[in-house]
């Protein structure tokens, strides 16, 4: 009796601790490095993009075949005020615009029109044209954005592995980037493969791009809890179980062949004389989507629609929703009841490293088969401070 009552309040406070501490955030790199291995064993499950009944992405194309139904091309000021006009009514989550909206000096008529047709959306990300670096050494030249530019809070692994910087080519106008947030756009080509960088490199500092904050707009992701893994097994951690597989350098590979849903921008610059938006355009602009707009010249804006695009029908991380970890705990202080009263002491460690390694094994094969876990720190605790009290209080052999 004596026994079972210091093993009840020795596991509630063990719990209590660990629970504490595990809410200040001092376990949860282990927690992390058991959901890495995790991952680097299931990898292949996100190379398959789920087939998704309506695309969460949608591609307003600016035709380079129709330039001269527009004011200029690229297109200029008016066009862009009257397409974002256009797409008002349908309320995206998020507006990525990848192409750098400068006009040069002095600007053209209309700049503050379109500037002012961006302040309806919620969230816009406006693309910086960049530049990387020959060289790791030079310093990159911001052009005055360092402060306007986030920065990645939470990564492991060598940034030196990361495509630096070189310099930011192209802002957009200074009217327009008071109404979004700035976001770096590169791309390079691998073998025929095209690459966009998660994050690039600049003074120490890991920056990300429009693809990475366009993500974390769309998951609400703040950039404190971002988390990004470099070098082998490399990825990004985001909220709600999204994760996105990257190259050892940090960079997405984009899947050529990845189909996204396009509207003609032409159709939204009907300016109320005449609606020229199908049902079938409607329907793709409706219902809260990330809108990619830009040009089909130069494949930058293409690219991001299809990164998008997949990454967004890879499947989720499922985390054991709370009530299911309780159960797991109360299994594990279950086994540290049976370690005490039921095993002879003198095997009583033996049987607790037995039990962890099945309930590793267990979790290792619900990851597998269905991509959920359970954080190891708390029932792991557990079956080891019943096995060490086991060895010193529980009973003897025969």
């Amino acid at each position: 009796m004596i026994r079972a009552l210091v093993l009840i309040l020795l596991l509630a406070s063990l719990g209590w601790w660990l629970e504490r501490e595990h809410q200040a955030g001092r376990f949860q790199r282990v927690d992390e490095l058991f959901l890495d291995f995790l991952v680097a064993n299931a990898r292949d499950r996100f190379g398959k993009v789920e087939p998704q009944v309506s695309s969460p992405v949608v591609w307003v194309k600016m035709r380079n075949a129709s330039k001269a139904e527009y004011a200029g091309w690229p297109p200029r000021p008016l066009d862009w005020q009257m397409v974002l006009k256009g797409l008002q009514p349908f309320d995206p989550a998020v507006l990525v615009i990848p192409e750098t909206l400068m006009w040069g000096k002095p600007a053209p008529e209309f700049v503050r029109e379109a500037a002012e047709a961006l302040v309806p959306f919620p969230s816009t990300i406006l693309g910086v044209e960049a530049q990387l670096a020959a060289s790791r050494e030079a310093p990159a030249f911001m052009g005055g954005l360092e402060d306007s530019l986030p920065r990645f809070q939470k990564t492991q692994g060598d940034i030196a592995v990361v495509p630096p910087l070189g310099a930011l080519i192209a802002a957009p106008d200074d009217l327009l980037r008071r109404q979004a947030e700035l976001g770096i756009t590169s791309t390079r080509d691998a073998e025929g493969i095209t690459l966009l960088p998660y994050a690039l490199q600049e003074s120490g500092n890991l920056r990300p791009t429009v693809l990475t904050q366009a993500l974390a707009r769309i998951t609400k992701t703040p950039y404190a809890t971002h988390r990004l893994l470099l070098g082998p097994g490399a990825g990004a951690y985001l909220a709600n179980g999204a994760f996105v597989p990257l190259t050892t350098t940090g960079e997405f590979a984009v899947d050529a062949k990845q189909t996204v849903p396009e509207v003609d921008a032409l159709n939204l610059m009907s300016d109320g004389l005449a609606d020229a938006l199908t049902a079938q355009d409607k329907a793709n602009l409706g219902g809260g989507k990330i809108i990619v707009i830009g040009t089909d010249s130069g494949g930058l804006v293409q690219a991001h629609a299809q990164a998008l695009v997949q990454i967004l029908a890879m499947p989720r991380l499922k985390l054991l929703p709370s009530y299911a970890q309780w159960l797991v705990w109360s299994a594990a202080v279950l086994a540290g009841f049976w370690l005490v009263f039921r095993v002879p002491k003198e095997k009583a460690l033996l049987r607790g490293l037995l039990f962890i390694f099945a309930a590793l094994v267990l979790c290792f094969l619900a990851f597998q088969s269905s991509l959920i876990w359970c954080p190891p720190t708390m029932p792991a605790a557990l079956i080891a401070a019943s096995a060490l009290f086991a060895r010193i209080a529980g009973h003897r052999k025969g």
